[in-house]
């Protein structure tokens, strides 16, 4: 017998969305000077979260799989929300690429606090988006 189609549940939305606002915060500190290269992880993980509470928004599992990319395009081609994140795509090479040395033992430098700062607005200005949408406060407010 095949999975019951999860029902989109908005406390559970709100919680993915408070975890993704964290996950912003810490993004946009270890940007300040001197910056992180781990604020990449944390966008990375943001945006996953982000997709995951869209899923559940529109009736799909979270998901464990971590691909963004694959995420986003398992949501219907004509959704609004699949051409929102797309652009959030990108962050699925942060899970790893700044997080690890190369095998020569070399470190990418991570991205320029502006960089994190773009990311970390567009994905603040999507939280809100869907939060205005299932209409609830953040957890942590009630």
């Amino acid at each position: 017998m095949p999975a019951e189609t999860p029902k989109p549940d908005p406390v559970v939305i709100a919680a993915y969305l408070d975890d993704v606002d964290e996950e912003l915060k810490v993004a946009k500190r270890l940007s300040e000077a001197p910056p992180s290269r781990f604020a990449a992880f944390h966008l990375q993980q943001a945006a996953e979260k982000l997709v995951k509470a869209v899923r559940l928004h529109r009736g799909l599992f979270a998901s464990t799989e971590h691909n963004i990319r694959a995420l986003i395009e398992e949501l219907p081609a004509d959704d609004a929300w699949r051409a929102k994140l797309s652009p959030l795509g990108v962050l699925s090479a942060y899970a790893t690429t700044f997080r690890y040395p190369s095998p020569a033992g070399k470190r990418k430098p991570g991205l320029s606090q502006q960089e994190t700062l773009e990311w970390t607005e567009t994905m603040s200005a999507l939280v809100g988006e869907l939060r205005a949408i299932i209409a609830t406060k953040p957890l942590r407010d009630r």
